[in-house]
């Protein structure tokens, strides 16, 4: 654990769905953000051993949130869970720290959890990222699910999913070993 912050970190397993997904969304993050500069938000969804990406563009927070709700309840019926990636930052005792946030949830649990990995930007020198090693677990946060059921308008049957559009990509957990 940092001495700065009041988070733990966490040990997560690598043989539990969840946790596997948490850190592929991470690991997808931080890729982004190194090559990039930015971390466009997207989301993570997995359904039964499938792992369905979107990305969440807008012009500001609100708008990429509202997306990434819409996408997670659109398939709330069908899905394992789902986590929320973006660039964000935590207050410590020493400030603001830059981090990925992952918001993990379930559709079961009005509450997620939030994830983060700390990073710092080098802004002296060539500008590059570095990571800590350590992923912190920063408590329970409100679920994109919450509030959501079958009367909300964003509520659709499974028949009523479209395809895959260009944005969205699917993988498979197997794929994702190294």
């Amino acid at each position: 654990m940092t001495d700065d912050t009041t988070a733990e970190a966490v040990a997560l397993d690598e043989n539990d769905n969840l946790d596997r997904v948490l850190l592929y969304a991470l690991d997808e993050a931080a890729e982004k953000l190194t090559q990039n500069g930015e971390l466009e938000p997207f989301t993570v969804v997995l359904q039964d051993e499938n792992l369905f990406v979107e990305t969440h563009p807008g012009e500001n927070a609100e708008e990429c949130f509202d997306s990434a709700v819409k996408t997670v309840r659109l398939i709330a019926h069908v899905m394992d869970a789902y986590v929320f990636a973006y660039d964000g930052f935590i207050q410590t005792d020493s400030g603001r720290r830059d981090a990925i946030i992952a918001e993990r949830g379930t559709p079961n649990d009005d509450l997620a959890r939030a994830f983060a990995l700390l990073y710092t930007l080098d802004e002296q020198g060539d500008g590059s990222l570095t990571f800590e090693e350590g992923i912190y677990d920063l408590g329970l946060a409100t679920s994109l699910l919450s509030d959501a059921d079958e009367d909300d308008d964003e509520f659709v049957q499974l028949d009523e999913l479209e395809e895959l559009d260009d944005s969205e990509e699917l993988y498979q957990l197997d794929e994702l070993e190294d």
